[in-house]
């Protein structure tokens, strides 16, 4: 086989791969849909789903461009069109990184997603016109109720000290929530920033920055945990 059909066995090959990853993903947009209108106060059951997606896509179709690789190679070297092998498997390390970033977007979109629906459900139980009172003499007290921290708050009628423990829901939105839509709003600088430091860094800054935004009860820890990222040797 000539040099020209074995790059063009190749190329097709490696197409069909991609056009595998795209039909798989294309194919678990209604079933993610119904689960993300199932949730309730977390994204737990959409970890899961990822997992086995991922596995499913990038690892084994990289599993899959490997051992078509070796067929490849075994062809090269029968024709001896060794010099043409470091070309050639560019090409797959090419389509697993396209896969990497692909299968990362697509990761991020849909936690996204499914933290929108979850900050519905809480803001849907969640009274924000309650009133607190006072434990010592009713008198009311100004709360914020998104707040993330236990917060102590002096009643301005009394002087008495009360103690307002956030509710778990609200907590749980850190995470689940907060912290999904910061990637959302970072995730090309992360894409880039696995091969450029620069961009590494420019991800922390969005990332936390949303975070520092969005939480400000914890602005302090999500400002320390920036400066050490981006002040981090590693960057030098």
């Amino acid at each position: 086989m000539s040099s020209g059909q074995l790059t063009q066995r190749w190329d097709t090959f490696l197409g069909k791969l991609k056009d595998r990853f795209n039909d798989i993903l294309t194919q678990t947009d209604s079933p993610l849909d119904e689960i993300i209108s199932g949730l309730q106060f977390d994204t737990v059951p959409i970890h899961n789903v990822l997992n086995g997606l991922k596995y499913q896509t990038v690892e084994q179709l990289s599993q899959k461009g490997e051992e078509g690789w070796s067929k490849m190679q075994a062809e090269l070297i029968k024709s001896i069109q060794v010099f043409s092998q470091g070309a050639e498997y560019s090409k797959l390390t090419r389509f697993i990184g396209w896969m990497n970033d692909e299968f990362m977007r697509f990761e991020v979109k849909t936690y996204a997603k499914a933290a929108r629906k979850v900050l519905e459900n809480v803001k849907s139980h969640i009274d924000e016109k309650k009133i607190h009172r006072c434990t010592q003499c009713a008198g009311e007290l100004n709360i914020n109720v998104y707040s993330f921290n236990a917060i102590n708050i002096k009643c301005e009628s009394c002087g008495s000290v009360n103690t307002y423990q956030p509710d778990d829901r609200i907590r749980a939105m850190e995470y689940y929530v907060i912290n999904h839509l910061a990637e959302e709003q970072a995730i090309e600088e992360k894409i880039r920033g696995q091969r450029d430091k620069s961009a590494m860094k420019e991800y922390y800054r969005k990332y936390y920055g949303f975070m520092m935004e969005n939480i400000p009860d914890k602005k302090e820890l999500y400002e320390r945990d920036l400066n050490e990222r981006i002040n981090n040797p590693f960057f030098s």
